[in-house]
């Protein structure tokens, strides 16, 4: 590799990380769902663990996004630390104590990812690529994240969540092994495109479910918003004028 194409993608990563955390997740988002046959493979790999890739792929490349955003990079490295840890002894040794714990640490750091860069796209002075993948970013997160806490609840209270079959039956699949579902159904409640392949089961699961639908809708509007404000707001003080919709009058007809 030339020193000229290695500096090339350095800058490139310098100047879009949120842009390679948003492919990170996409990433995550298609290969989740693949997940729930992993222990044929790796029979070590059980609960949440079996997202033992993608998880550790969000943790550096999020850490990556924000370290030069967050204003106390000694929390960052704390709780990836802690993430790390958690996803390590999971992996390693089943005790329900750790698979709480790894569940409760990885949504912790998710919501402080997701404050970080919020923070950076609400304040940010300049609507540029990285802001925009930073917007899509946070988006993504709180799908991952709610997966997340689907996966606790259903710790918590075992079928929580159902899947359902044509026939409309409800085979007994223990979800808590299978978290790639809790993530997919995740995404078809934040889109509210619903699909009906497996549905909330107990009162706490329909809940968490309306309000991740809830926040999904009003993140959409108030991110477009802020970043229509901010564009109008720099191409007003850059001397360029904003795109004006004005209507005008026709001559009364003689």
């Amino acid at each position: 590799m030339s020193p000229l194409a290695s500096s090339s993608r350095l800058a490139f990563l310098r100047e879009y990380p949120f842009g390679i955390l948003g492919a990170v997740l996409l990433l995550t988002i298609l290969g989740a769902p693949l997940t729930s046959d992993l222990d044929r493979l790796f029979f070590y790999l059980s609960g949440p663990a079996r997202l033992l890739p993608f998880t550790v792929m969000v943790a550096a490349t999020a850490t990556f996004a924000i370290w030069s955003s967050a204003k106390n990079r000694a929390i960052t490295v704390v709780l990836v630390g802690s993430v790390a840890v958690m996803v390590g002894l999971s992996s390693l040794i089943l005790h329900n104590s750790l698979i709480a714990a790894h569940l409760i640490v990885q949504t912790i750091f998710l919501l402080y990812v997701a404050a970080v860069i919020v923070r950076a796209v609400f304040t940010a002075p300049v609507v540029d690529g990285n802001i925009l993948c930073g917007a899509a970013c946070v988006y993504l997160l709180v799908g991952v994240l709610c997966g997340y806490v689907f996966c606790f609840i259903e710790f918590l209270l075992p079928g929580s969540f159902t899947i359902t079959t044509q026939d409309l039956t409800s085979p007994h699949t223990p979800l808590i092994d299978a978290p790639g579902w809790l993530i997919y159904f995740s995404f078809t409640t934040l889109t509210t495109v619903g699909f009906g392949d497996i549905l909330p089961s107990s009162g706490i699961a329909r809940s968490t479910s309306v309000v991740e639908a809830v926040i999904g809708q009003i993140m959409l509007v108030v991110m477009m918003a802020r970043l229509v404000g901010l564009h109008v707001a720099h191409s007003t003080r850059s001397g360029t004028r904003p795109v004006e919709f004005q209507t005008r009058e026709e001559p009364p007809p003689s």
